[in-house]
């Protein structure tokens, strides 16, 4: 403020001394009371009626302004607080959506490694299941394959057998063999 009076008291004066000059009022050599002190009472009187208007009706619209300035500035802060909670909240939203996404990563990550698993362990069970059935069916052949064999050897040496009865005994013999094969089937029954 104190410079503002002093800037506005210099354009005064300077003002104030133009016109006295462009007047054509003679420059004094010498001083003069009557004359020099009499534009000095003046200057200092206008001047203070000027000094004093601009303090009685400058003063409310410069308190003024500097209010409208000052709420300007406390609506900016407020506003400037309120865009860093905003910042600090979606920072903090930001960091939990981070932490959510590498969790559903992990997650992911691991039920992908429980379904390998999984399918490794089916895999495994069905190629034990087929080696299983295979096994069985192996076996079960050569079973038949056993009782085939059994029995095409047991036709052969009957059929041996009966070319050698037929080649080594007589009627007699045969008759009673076959004898004795009846009465041993008697009694069996």
């Amino acid at each position: 403020m104190t410079i503002l009076f002093g800037f506005v008291t210099l354009v005064i004066v300077v003002l104030y001394a133009i016109p006295a000059q462009a007047s054509g009022l003679p420059l004094a050599t010498e001083w003069s009371w009557a004359r020099d002190g009499g534009r000095i009472v003046n200057s200092v009187i206008f001047l203070s009626v000027v000094l004093w208007g601009i303090i009685k009706f400058g003063k409310p619209i410069f308190q003024k302004r500097s209010e409208l300035i000052a709420e300007r500035f406390d609506s900016l802060e407020k506003a400037r607080e309120k865009a860093e909670k905003s910042l600090k909240d979606y920072m903090v939203k930001i960091k939990e959506m981070e932490v959510e996404a590498e969790k559903i990563r992990s997650e992911a990550l691991a039920e992908g490694e429980m379904i390998k698993k999984n399918m490794i362990e089916q895999a495994e069970h069905v190629a034990k299941q087929i080696v299983e059935k295979a096994s069985e069916r192996i076996a079960l052949e050569a079973h038949q394959a056993k009782e085939k064999l059994r029995k095409e050897t047991t036709i052969a040496a009957i059929n041996m057998a009966e070319e050698i009865l037929k080649n080594n005994l007589g009627s007699d013999d045969q008759k009673r063999l076959v004898g004795e094969y009846l009465s041993k089937m008697e009694n069996k029954n």
